[in-house]
């Protein structure tokens, strides 16, 4: 193999000897056209970048670069910053997004590695290949990618012919290949990644994880932003529902609640495993962080997926485990990058446990009823206090313990009269007293003396610990006045009547290890107060906003509304072949449209030209018009200062129509503290024109404000978006030219007078959002695809599932987080289209083709028994 040259890059950031070969196989003359090809593709679509171009081609070659040095790592870089980088509120792109500079970035730069064997490793021998397909897996997806690529030929017929478009909307062509691509991309990055589980099966199957756990990060830092920034972190009452930074949702859909059903279970998986403290404490910061945005998405659909796909995952990586035992640590087929996972607990601790969770969960609902966040807060510090109990506590006998627990409810009783006293007499003296008896607790756990019997240490623990639930009481007390009072005594009792059983049976309490009562690892406390946390932050969703428990509600009206809206889709299949074939990718919007009833005959936008000059051609729908229904054509803008804003408008229109241009502090489809300028267009016609004709263009000069100060604070910035709307059903009105002019002079629009096509525009249907989508994932692709693809996708689901659940995936580390992955999908997909989401569908598609081929090597695979 003849060297084309070398390069002493020793040791460079571990990577030793970097060198370049020709492709001496198949294999790599073939990954070498598939990363010129790619890398064409890629640096022309950067090259037309709207925001710009030289920025996004030196980002674009900077992944390249990364993905040649990394290449078996590329999930890394491809998965981790996609939640993240969907510009098109700012660049006006649909069709072509950042997520396509990604997938191309990375599949140029690991192939072109791959093919000159950039720090070549020696290929595995076939035993050791993590990614294997059989010839009927090959021929399923072959027919997959057919059917698919076959719905892009009928969705451009649909559309009247393929035309080649930057800027398309839903009812154009291109639209077709953005509802199709994702399967695609995911099939151009297949053999390298399949390439690289056979270079380095560990170190892929950890990319592979990371990336995800990562991507779950940063979605889920995405929406505690938006949450800190438009609602406030506590506001459960809100009609708001977290859209984070997925643009998707911009006319509606799950798009957030899809993303975080797929990359939950891979870091909850991970967590579980994981043997580092710290590793384990960045990943209980993620899982929280996640379900925080799991909350606040208010999903019925997310809160069904999410049990209904974490069971099943827990199951299949107790299997594992217990299939690892049984065959020694030796076999072990655990990868030893997720940890040892603790033993079973006895049928008596398990009860024990079922029994703190109940009256935790019961507590917290009657403490935060009466005692607000306050009390909750408090709760939790009774209940941190109780699972850090020490092991030591056990080992005096029956009657000693029994003494202790008599004489320690006694003196708490004393010391919580006392306290209560002086609550009443001393202003907030309630919470100095609550920290008093936590530090109390903690100074009593420091002091433990492992190993000894000690009767009296037992007494003092059971008394500080009675005192800190007493003081949890008086803090509710303090808050809620007589129904604070009243819910936290009741709740109080429950713990109280808990701990007692289990400090008087060892063997109820669930913190055991093998061996050692009492006794349990850092990893499974931790988990606990997680868990705590997680139900109090549950309660406090349910019992703190309103919204919340309306969503809950209303679950049978809104099923009835899913049902009657997809007769409605599939009254759009005519014939046959449409049944068979599908109508096309992308064509649901257009033909609803169209063909479906007045209330989903929205408004549009088209980029025309009349004279050679660009103009926007803006309808508004024929449906019943309110403040969120509207179909609004939008710019990002940067802050205006506090004064009027003026507005410069050139249009016409053949009719009355009432324009409403807005600025607002927007992310996405909740408009706030906006200012408005609502005029009346009215047409101006040449003498002699007939009734109907466009008129003539008038120039209109507006003011809109005085704005007050808009962007919100530098830690929690606010989008500030211009927004323009029709307020006249079924009116159009064509715009040649606008700008916006603020009080300092500042010009606040680019593209104003659209030579760029839709350059910077975006749209959003900010609360009518039935039209868009057909609100589930197996319609939306017989819609488009017909039985023919359904069948096949359906079949590849299923074959997937089967096969990491029973089959020769089984034993794979990541086989029980990838099913929980695809349940999870499956049932939010079974009220939402999902697929029309390219991230989401991106997601999905690469956990599903890695699925139908994973498999479990000895030695390879997730963490020996410890």
């Amino acid at each position: 193999m003849a060297a084309v040259g070398a390069t002493p890059a020793a040791g460079l950031m571990g990577l030793g000897e970097l060198q370049l070969k020709l492709p001496a196989t198949k294999a790599q003359w073939l990954a070498l056209a598939a990363g010129l090809g790619l890398g064409l593709v890629g640096a022309e679509l950067a090259w037309h970048h709207p925001l710009s171009a030289p920025l996004a081609l030196a980002a674009w070659g900077a992944v390249v670069l990364l993905a040649a040095l990394f290449w078996v790592k590329t999930p890394v870089l491809v998965l981790a910053p996609l939640p993240l980088v969907g510009l098109a509120p700012w660049s006006g792109w649909i069709t072509f997004e950042e997520m396509d500079l990604l997938v191309t970035a990375a599949g140029c730069g690991g192939y072109l590695a791959y093919a000159l064997q950039l720090n070549a490793r020696d290929r595995a021998p076939a035993w050791r290949h993590g990614i294997v397909y059989s010839p009927a897996v090959v021929m399923l997806i072959l027919a997959l990618a057919l059917s698919t690529l076959w719905s892009v030929k009928r969705g451009f017929a649909d559309a009247g012919g393929f035309v080649f478009g930057w800027f398309h909307g839903y009812h154009e062509a291109m639209n077709s290949v953005r509802n199709a691509k994702s399967l695609f991309l995911a099939l151009a990055l297949l053999p390298l990644w399949t390439a690289a589980a056979a270079a380095r099966p560990r170190g892929f199957s950890r990319g592979l994880l990371l990336g995800l756990v990562l991507a779950l990060a940063g979605g889920s830092a995405a929406a505690l932003w938006e949450r800190l920034a438009y609602t406030g972190l506590l506001d459960f009452s809100t009609d708001y529902r977290t859209t984070a930074l997925f643009w998707e949702m911009h006319v509606g859909g799950a798009a957030l609640d899809g993303f975080l059903v797929l990359t939950l279970p891979f870091a909850l998986l991970a967590l579980l495993r994981t043997r580092s403290p710290w590793r384990f404490a960045i990943g209980l910061g993620i899982a929280l962080l996640a379900a925080y945005a799991v909350l606040t998405t208010f999903s019925r659909g997310v809160y069904l997926a999410l049990p209904l796909a974490l069971i099943p995952m827990v199951m299949l990586a107790d299997a594992q485990r217990r299939r690892a035992a049984a065959s020694g640590p030796e076999s072990s087929h655990i990868d030893s990058t997720l940890g040892p996972v603790d033993e079973p607990l006895p049928r008596l601790a398990k009860l024990g446990a079922l029994a703190m969770a109940g009256a935790f969960a019961l507590a917290a609902a009657l403490v935060f009823g009466g005692g607000g966040y306050r009390g909750l807060l408090a709760l939790f510090f009774v209940m941190v206090a109780l699972l850090a109990m020490p092991p030591s506590l056990w080992l005096p006998g029956f009657a000693q313990r029994l003494t202790a627990l008599l004489m320690g409810g006694v003196l708490a009783l004393l010391l919580g009269g006392a306290s209560w006293a002086l609550s009443m007499a001393v202003p907030k003296a309630a919470y100095v007293l609550n920290v008093v008896a936590l530090l109390c607790c903690a100074a009593l756990r420091w002091k433990d003396a492992p190993g000894q019997s000690r009767p009296i240490y037992v007494l003092l623990v059971t008394t500080s610990w009675f005192w800190l639930l007493a003081t949890m009481v008086i803090v509710a007390d303090y808050w809620g006045g007589t129904t604070g009072r009243w819910t936290s005594v009741a709740a109080g009792l429950a713990l109280a009547g808990v701990w007692a059983a289990m400090l008087v049976e060892p063997r109820l309490w669930p913190l055991q290890g093998a061996g050692s009562t009492g006794k349990a690892g850092w990893r499974k406390r931790a988990l606990l107060v997680a868990g705590l946390l997680l139900v109090m932050a549950i309660v406090a969703a349910l019992g703190g906003g309103g919204y919340l428990r309306d969503r809950v509600a209303s679950w049978k009206e809104d099923g009835q509304t899913r049902l009657t809206h997809w007769r409605e889709g599939l009254r759009l299949l005519h014939g046959g072949r449409q049944w068979l074939l599908g109508k096309g990718s992308g064509r649901f919007v257009s033909s609803n449209l169209y063909e479906g009833p007045i209330e989903y005959q929205i408004g549009d936008y088209r980029l025309r030209t009349d004279e050679a000059e660009a103009f926007l051609a803006l309808t508004g729908g024929k449906h019943v018009l309110g403040r969120g229904e509207q179909f609004r054509v939008s710019q990002r803008i940067p802050t205006p200062a506090p004064g009027p804003v003026t507005i410069t408008l050139t249009s016409r229109t053949a009719t009355d129509a009432h324009l409403v241009l807005q600025i607002c502090e927007k992310n996405l489809i909740y408009p706030d503290h906006c200012f408005s300028a609502e005029p009346l267009l009215k047409p101006l016609r040449a003498e002699g024109a007939p009734e109907g004709s466009p008129g003539q263009w008038q120039t209109h000069r507006l003011q809109l404000g005085p704005v007050a100060a808009l962007g919100g604070d530098w830690w929690a910035p606010r989008f500030v978006t211009f927004s323009m709307a029709l307020d006249t059903r079924g009116a159009r009105v064509d715009i040649s030219r606008i700008a916006l002019q603020d009080s300092q002079g500042q010009q606040l629009l680019v593209n104003g007078d659209f030579n760029r096509e839709m350059a910077r525009w975006f749209f959003s249907s900010d609360r009518h959002h039935l039209p868009w989508h057909i609100k589930n994932a197996a319609l939306h692709v017989l819609f488009e695809q017909g039985l023919v693809g359904l069948t096949l996708l359906g079949s590849a689901y299923l074959l997937c599932l089967v096969r990491l659940s029973f089959g020769r995936g089984r034993d794979h580390p990541l086989a029980p987080a990838i099913v929980a992955a695809l349940i999870g999908l499956g049932t939010v997909g079974a009220f939402d289209s999902l697929l029309d989401a390219p991230r989401i569908g991106f997601i999905f598609f690469v956990l599903l083709l890695l699925g139908l081929g994973l498999r479990a090597l000895p030695g390879e695979g997730v963490a020996r028994v410890a």
